[in-house]
């Protein structure tokens, strides 16, 4: 799968973060963001960690989210896993 794909979009227009799989626009944030990459595993992550920091914001309970998922993707070379080694560049 990894080397079919040619380009992931990721809309970060809202970002929920609550409520999971239930529309609860009131736990909601705007953040007016498009995320491209290459790397979907890289994409799934860095949302991760934007739900994270919203929820902290909006001092929301934590959970507790299992990254197996994306650590055994990035063994398969399918894509990164450690957000500290995931290059991200903002544009204005």
């Amino acid at each position: 799968m990894g080397d079919r794909v040619a380009l992931n979009i990721v809309d970060a227009l809202i970002c929920q973060y609550q409520g999971e799989e239930h529309t609860l626009l009131h736990y909601s944030t705007a953040l007016n963001q498009l995320w491209f990459s290459t790397d979907p595993v890289a994409l799934d992550v860095l949302a991760l960690q934007e739900i994270d920091a919203q929820r902290k914001a909006a001092k929301a309970s934590a959970v507790k989210t299992s990254l197996d998922l994306y650590q055994n993707a990035a063994l398969l070379e399918i894509g990164v896993s450690d957000p500290r080694r995931i290059d991200v560049t903002r544009l204005p």
